[in-house]
């Protein structure tokens, strides 16, 4: 559920109550594990694009339910706004090109493929979930529209070099953790003794390193014709939004519309997230985000105080 919030003048006080959906719940979609629902949600997504593409895979006991669920619920889906009193909305319909940085398995591609977009760009680092982007993304015509352009690379600031890709650990349930894979510089995990016993079997103590090519994002990934753009890189958007080019108009090229998944899970001071935000209202965005106005925008020490991060819209015209 979202609880927006606008930006307004003045004292507010908020009270929210959750009740846990499942509780009383009789629909016996409720009662299905995450790989269960993550398997119909696919497969009606699937129906959807099959004269393009084959049908969606994913790992099974892995984080990749995850992904399916946060994208492809057409009534909950995390990168789309419905418009209300406040905010026009924020839809992925009918863009000319959309960029994908970190693209994980695919979902947010091709759910951008079955809203109209001709042409997908898209860039994810790690082996084994740059293996089902490839097949996730195969199309069923190789010659036709619309058209796909794949990269297994890194996208950050600064010049392209070689970087230290760092696995996720696993869950402590053990399920497989394939969406917090991050440049070392931006990983929320540590190295811990050998002799310390984890949670899960599954998981390392020492975590596995991988070298990985980084392609700047203004300058080299994003280029003539995006006009959508999806960042969620694991931390590295944060030197992106940081950097001087961001508040640049003409570093956004032609893009109109971005969506941001912004790490407070690396970094949780909200004014480093203000300073982004003034960066993209500069190059003549506006910005949306759940909870504008709250406290913990409004105080100027505040730290995100959840344990997920945050979307982020912007549009410009």
């Amino acid at each position: 559920q979202l609880h927006w919030t606008a930006p307004f003048s003045g004292e507010r006080f908020s009270l929210v109550f959750f009740t846990p959906a499942m509780t009383l719940a009789e629909d016996a979609d409720d009662h299905m594990n995450e790989d269960e629902l993550a398997t119909k949600l696919a497969d009606a997504h699937s129906l959807s694009v099959s004269t393009i593409l084959k049908p969606l895979q994913f790992r099974q006991e892995s984080t990749d339910a995850l992904v399916i669920m946060e994208l492809l619920d057409s009534e909950s889906c995390a990168y789309e706004l419905k418009p209300n009193a406040d905010i026009q909305g924020f839809t992925l319909e009918d863009h000319a090109c959309a960029l994908d940085v970190g693209a994980h398995i695919g979902v947010f591609s091709r759910l951008a493929l079955s809203k109209g977009c001709k042409h997908i760009i898209a860039y994810e680092p790690e082996p084994s979930n740059f293996e089902l982007l490839t097949n996730n993304l195969e199309k069923r015509n190789p010659s036709s529209l619309p058209t796909i352009e794949l990269h297994s690379e890194a996208v950050a600031h600064g010049p392209s070099q070689l970087r230290k890709l760092v696995r996720a650990r696993n869950q402590n349930d053990g399920t497989q953790n394939t969406w917090r894979h991050s440049l070392e510089e931006y990983s929320q995990y540590n190295d811990v003794d050998k002799t310390k016993d984890l949670p899960s079997e599954s998981q390392r103590n020492v975590l596995e390193r991988l070298d990985v090519t980084s392609t700047p994002f203004f300058g080299g990934a994003l280029v003539e014709g995006v006009t959508l753009v999806k960042l969620d890189c694991e931390g590295a958007e944060i030197d992106i939004l940081l950097s001087d080019e961001s508040a640049r108009t003409e570093s956004w090229l032609d893009t109109t519309d971005l969506v941001i998944e912004w790490s407070f899970t690396k970094e949780r001071r909200v004014s480093v997230m203000h300073r982004a935000i003034r960066n993209l209202k500069e190059a003549g965005f506006t910005v949306y985000y759940e909870g504008q106005g709250s406290w913990w925008d409004t105080d100027p020490g505040a730290l995100w105080p959840y344990p997920n991060d945050l979307v982020i819209f912007a549009h410009r015209k």
